[in-house]
């Protein structure tokens, strides 16, 4: 996992997923030019958030780090309600299209959550298919489905 950020002002920009393909993923951290990976003590504490996680305690998105500016409000909100999923519960696509007031655009949602720069800060692997099945994960449907194992044993 990589924690890709800027220095100043700090912000998060990506957290990219491991993958069995290493060579994409050192592809994808060298196209963001304003980069760094490495050491600093925000990108740290984000990395001890991710950790906690794993060690099944529930974490906040760190907001005020969070580059979202790129991102429509729509899909600012879209991140924000999928934030707000509890630890070891799920939602549908559909679920997170009606709390952001937009209950027919699910498809609006898989995507903005398919695009989702900030996994396992910003639970997306939480939100599956309304017929139960899990759908799409940036870091594949086998990892999504562990997640998901993981928090509702």
């Amino acid at each position: 996992m990589a924690v890709i950020y800027r220095v100043t002002p700090f912000a998060v920009i990506k957290i990219l997923l491991p993958s069995q393909d290493k060579e994409g993923l050192v592809n994808a951290v060298e196209t963001f030019d304003r980069q760094h990976t490495g050491f600093h003590d925000n990108a740290f504490m984000v990395k001890e958030s991710i950790i906690d996680y794993f060690k099944g305690k529930p974490i906040h998105p760190p907001w005020g780090w969070l580059e979202t500016g790129d991102l429509t409000k729509l899909q600012q909100s879209v991140l924000a309600s999928t934030a707000d999923i509890p630890y070891g519960e799920l939602r549908s696509y559909r679920d997170i299209a009606v709390a952001v007031g937009r209950s027919r655009a699910y498809r609006f949602v898989g995507t903005t959550l398919a695009n989702n720069p900030f996994p396992i800060l910003i639970p997306c692997h939480r939100v599956i298919r309304s017929d139960g099945s899990f759908g799409r994960f940036g870091g594949g449907s086998d990892l999504k489905k562990k997640l998901i194992e993981r928090e509702t044993g």
